[in-house]
């Protein structure tokens, strides 16, 4: 695990939590420190230990999204979509923010666009399209979701902006053109 990660997976497992829950409106099933059964069918989610999480979290969504070779705060956004929307949808997202091929995997020409672009209006672009995606999908049995998802969204809007950079602009994006959720 690297400092980075150490740094921002507290913040991850805060929204998380640690207590085990099986909502049955829940798509993943049994949870236990973000970690969910379905995808992760061969952990023992109720015995889960936090240190067991943050290697999973490692081994599982920060490395395999690439998220220590993003600019800093591009790869705590990525690193939390993925968490919440799903991997293969952060990669897809970050590249069509980019105008490059969303395949879902991230290589080294989303590397290679991420250096070109300042890491405060990439990470805020990426946070209103999460926002997009929250208020398309908070609707019916995963309304009782939207406010918390909301809100944990907000809240990392403001733990990187309270960063060393230059403020987070919202004007970059307009919701109204954002794709739906694929």
């Amino acid at each position: 695990m690297t400092p980075r990660f150490n740094n921002f997976i507290p913040w991850i497992l805060k929204w998380e939590g640690g207590e085990f829950e099986n909502d049955p409106d829940d798509p993943g099933g049994a949870t236990k420190w973000g970690i969910d059964q379905r995808s992760h069918p061969d952990v023992d989610i109720r015995n889960l230990t936090e240190q067991q999480a943050r290697e999973i979290y490692f081994a599982s969504y920060w490395t395999p999204l690439r998220c220590e070779e993003l600019p800093p705060k591009v790869g705590e956004v990525v690193m939390n979509i993925g968490v919440n929307c799903g991997k293969s949808r952060a990669a897809r997202w970050l590249q069509q923010s980019f105008g490059v091929e969303a395949d879902g995997i991230i290589g080294p020409v989303t590397l290679s666009m991420a250096k070109h672009y300042p890491p405060d209006v990439k990470a805020s672009q990426l946070l209103y399209r999460t926002e997009f995606h929250y208020r398309e999908i908070g609707r019916g049995k995963l309304a009782k979701y939207l406010r918390g998802w909301l809100n944990r969204n907000n809240d990392l809007r403001a733990v990187l902006k309270d960063r060393k950079s230059t403020r987070l602009n919202s004007s970059h994006v307009a919701l109204s053109r954002m794709p739906s959720s694929a």
